[in-house]
């Protein structure tokens, strides 16, 4: 990775590990930094840290203001209220095969969230996307996915779009009347457009049907609609893990290592010597693809 700059924006949290599935919820920002084992809280008094004795992935919040959260390696999905457990959803350890990943939901209240598959960092297309509805009842909604990942409603609840990671593209399909997904088709391919260093993980959907995607070691935080990038926030040095939209104000969590002698996702990562950071960042519409585009074309 490049050498780290200053993150742009309001610096909310330095001090994390990999903050996945940021999530604006009862006028806090939330995130679960599951290589800490805690859910963060952030606020305007401060950070609270939940510590957890199995670490959630992704969360969603649900049509009545709770959040739902996926234990990654336990396997079920459980209800949060003010960041504690107050009921479960959904167990899924007959149905997933490997850990759990990101989630997104739509407004009648039903989830999606990843079964990454026995092995994902293989890239091999074994990773399903599970849909949960509001009873808790589930189902394999998709397969056939390299290492899923972010995951995002658009359309007015019309289109679901998944990051496959390890193959370096966003997938999308559309959504049935009982959540069935069908339709699938290559949405963005990042590799063709910006090269492979550009791995997607998180995303997020714009009201205009575009969708922010965090580029992973592309170092940027990418708004793209199909085979076009409508705006960027790049982050030099940076690995770009996930984002959430409020308004104008885009939330990003990146992590970087610490040794730089080793590299971060083979070596700092699971030695857990990474520092993760949080920020918001305003954001208009058309800002940043230029240059998004010569950045990310000569990583």
């Amino acid at each position: 990775m490049s050498e780290a700059a200053e993150l742009p924006g309001e610096v909310l949290a330095d001090d994390l590990l990999w903050g996945e599935a940021p999530r604006r919820n009862g006028g806090f920002l939330w995130l679960s930094d599951a290589q800490a084992s805690q859910l963060v809280q952030i606020g305007p008094a401060g950070m609270r840290r939940h510590a957890l004795d199995s670490p959630f992935n992704g969360t969603w919040v649900r049509p009545d203001g709770s959040m739902a959260a996926a234990r990654l390696r336990d396997r079920r999905i459980e209800v949060l209220h003010d960041g504690a457990v107050s009921s479960a959803l959904a167990d899924l350890g007959d149905l997933a095969t490997g850990t759990l990943g990101d989630m997104t939901g739509t407004d009648s209240g039903r989830l999606y969230v990843d079964d990454m598959g026995p092995e994902p960092h293989k890239a091999e297309p074994t990773g399903r996307l599970l849909t949960v509805a509001s009873d808790g009842t589930a189902r394999v909604a998709a397969d056939g996915l390299v290492f899923p990942n972010g995951l995002a409603v658009i359309n007015d609840g019309a289109t679901l779009v998944v990051a496959e990671t390890l193959a370096r593209r966003l997938t999308a399909f559309e959504i049935g009347a009982e959540g069935q997904l069908s339709g699938r088709r290559v949405w963005t391919d990042l590799a063709a457009l910006l090269g492979p260093k550009n791995t997607p993980d998180g995303l997020w959907p714009a009201a205009d049907g575009s969708v922010w995607v965090a580029a992973g070691s592309g170092e940027a935080f990418l708004r793209v609609s199909g085979s076009d990038i409508l705006g960027a926030v790049p982050v030099p040095g940076e690995f770009a893990i996930a984002c959430c939209l409020d308004g104008t104000d885009l939330y990003i969590s990146t992590s970087r290592s610490t040794d730089p002698s080793l590299s971060l996702l083979e070596q700092a990562l699971p030695a857990k010597k990474i520092r993760g950071r949080v920020a918001r960042v305003p954001v208009a519409a058309d800002v940043g693809a230029d240059a998004a585009r010569d950045r990310t074309q000569r990583n």
